[in-house]
């Protein structure tokens, strides 16, 4: 849930917006079509916010140059979703027979700050630009998501029902998904 929303201007950042979240653990830092977010865990306050925000704007402003000398990827959004329509619901349907999972639902989404996620009511939820990934991490994600309609959390417990998974390679894989930009 999200609360409270303030907006600064920096003469090198432009507007940067800070957004309370309740359900945050820690700051964040997002860079989303070229504006900074600034996420408060419900804990924190905006004066930490701001020094955490000035602790890395060096690496902040390394990352927009970097992403304004990139070219611009033209990425088929309708065939993406039509990829993924017809391949992860088989896939994981498949990954949940071989390894004892059940879920009651599945949606393909637009989501471009997460791959996947899990409700309490085991509803999977993907995001199509999985298929822009290599094919073992999109199975990774399959996976970990439906290690989330038995553990709610990321737990040891969570982590070693991953682990048996994917062969012991969990945190592994964690590690290598990291260095895949979500859209």
């Amino acid at each position: 849930m999200v609360n409270k929303v303030k907006a600064i201007n920096d003469p090198q950042l432009g507007e940067v917006v800070f957004r309370r979240n309740t359900q945050a653990k820690r700051y964040i830092i997002r860079l989303q079509n070229g504006k900074v977010k600034v996420t408060v865990p419900v804990y924190g306050n905006y004066t930490r916010a701001k020094e955490f925000l000035w602790e890395n704007k060096q690496n902040l402003l390394q990352k927009i140059q970097s992403q304004a000398t990139r070219p611009k990827q033209d990425i088929d959004e309708v065939a993406l979703r039509r990829s993924a329509q017809s391949v992860l619901p088989a896939q994981l349907a498949k990954l949940a027979l071989i390894h004892g999972f059940q879920y009651s639902n599945l949606k393909i989404r637009k989501s471009r700050s997460r791959w996947g996620s899990c409700s309490t009511k085991k509803s999977i939820n993907l995001s199509f630009y999985l298929m822009l990934l290599p094919e073992h991490l999109i199975e990774y994600v399959l996976l970990h998501e439906l290690c989330h309609t038995i553990q709610m959390n990321h737990s040891p417990a969570f982590w070693a029902l991953l682990d048996r998974c994917t062969g012991n390679k969990a945190r592994e894989l964690r590690k290598e998904i990291r260095k895949y930009q979500k859209f």
